[in-house]
C-alpha cells in the first residue's frame, strides 16, 4: 500500500455497539463523532414491567462523541423499567 493511502474505508461507515443492562434509562458512549443510524433491541425475553425499549441520540459535541440513551419500558409504553434488563444496541458513523 502507497505510504499517502488512508487505510480506513471511504465507503464503509464505522460500527458500534453493546449489550448494556439497563434500569429505567441509562447514557451510553457510541465512541463515533456523527452517528448516522442506530438500532436498539431487547436483548431477553420480555416481562410485564421491561417490555420496550427505544433509543434517543443526543446531538453530536463539539471535538466530542455523540451519546445515545437507551430506555427500557413496560408494556405500557410510559412506565420505566424497574429491573435490569439486556439492550443491544448498534450505532453506524463516522
Amino acid at each position: 500500500m502507497p505510504a499517502n493511502q488512508n487505510p480506513k474505508s471511504n465507503h464503509l461507515p464505522e460500527l458500534a455497539g453493546a449489550i448494556d443492562l439497563v434500569t429505567g434509562t441509562l447514557i451510553v458512549d457510541t465512541g463515533l463523532r456523527n452517528v448516522q443510524s442506530f438500532t436498539v433491541s431487547l436483548a431477553q425475553t420480555p416481562t410485564a414491567a421491561e417490555a420496550i425499549v427505544a433509543g434517543a441520540l443526543a446531538d453530536p459535541t463539539p471535538g466530542g462523541h455523540q451519546k445515545l440513551t437507551l430506555m427500557v419500558m413496560a408494556v405500557d409504553g410510559v412506565t420505566p423499567g424497574v429491573a435490569a434488563a439486556k439492550v443491544s444496541w448498534t450505532a453506524l458513523g463516522k
